[in-house]
């Protein structure tokens, strides 16, 4: 099966970013409780008991930023594992001769990494959520249950951009250089422009994401948000943005596989 080829090739990526997210995550959980006493290390679980909720609120934002940077490298390295990266090498010839369609090689690979995306980011955060919880004896944090799936649909557009650029380069290495290269330029042409001009662009794609980083109960009341009343409003244009361009890159990858020669 075409899958199970998938995830024998980026099971090692998918186990590194996996490995490097828990050790995050645990790291930013359990240092709030670390106390040096005449030279000796020792864990202090009444730091998380004097005021549960502000530590709460303390280490989801750690944690936040850490799933923001696998949120960012997980598609990268995973897309690069695409089926245009076998162009080059040759080993696409015998999978273009197999019994199925080059767009259900693109979907496949695109399916695997999604879900190798999610367990990313799922597991981590999840295992930090309930670490915390019980440390804290506070149950509430909606940031932390809401923030992997917003790091997953924020990473859908990078994982289509890699596997098209992968596609245009006809190798992994090409298409991370690429992607890079492309994210790097919008952030700068982005900066240029908005910060001498003071204006406030909204995020082409990543609005889910920053919308979560700045819902923290310190900022103005919004009360067209009954259950969590410290959120502003959610950027529904991003998210449509977003949305769109995970369908479109791997739309126009299919459309250069089905047409390139080998």
């Amino acid at each position: 099966m075409y899958a199970w080829k998938c995830w024998r090739e980026s099971r090692a990526r998918f186990f590194f970013l996996l490995t490097m997210s828990s050790a995050t995550a645990l790291l930013f959980t359990l240092m709030q409780g670390v106390r040096e006493r005449d030279g000796w290390w020792y864990f202090d679980r009444q730091a998380y008991t004097r005021d549960p909720a502000t530590m709460v609120q303390l280490v989801s934002m750690m944690v936040l930023i850490g799933l923001w940077c696998s949120g960012f490298l997980s598609p990268l390295f995973l897309g690069a594992t695409a089926s245009g990266s076998e162009i080059e090498p040759g080993t696409i010839e015998y999978l273009w001769t197999r019994p199925r369609t080059r767009a259900s090689v693109t979907w496949t690979h695109w399916c695997i990494c999604l879900a190798e995306m999610v367990v990313v980011a799922v597991a981590p955060t999840y295992l930090a959520a309930a670490i915390l919880g019980k440390l804290t004896g506070f149950w509430y944090f909606p940031l932390l249950l809401m923030a992997p799936w917003m790091t997953v649909i924020v990473g859908l557009p990078i994982l289509g951009l890699t596997t098209l650029m992968t596609a245009l380069r006809r190798s992994a290495s090409g298409g991370l250089i690429y992607t890079a290269a492309v994210i790097s330029v919008y952030v700068a042409v982005r900066q240029i422009i908005t910060v001498p001009l003071h204006l406030n662009l909204p995020p082409l794609f990543a609005g889910p994401l920053v919308w979560l980083m700045n819902s923290t109960p310190f900022v103005p009341v919004n009360l067209a948000h009954p259950l969590f009343p410290w959120m502003g409003p959610f950027p529904w244009g991003s998210l449509m943005r977003c949305i769109f361009l995970a369908a479109a890159f791997p739309l126009a990858a299919q459309y250069l596989l089905k047409r390139a020669e080998v």
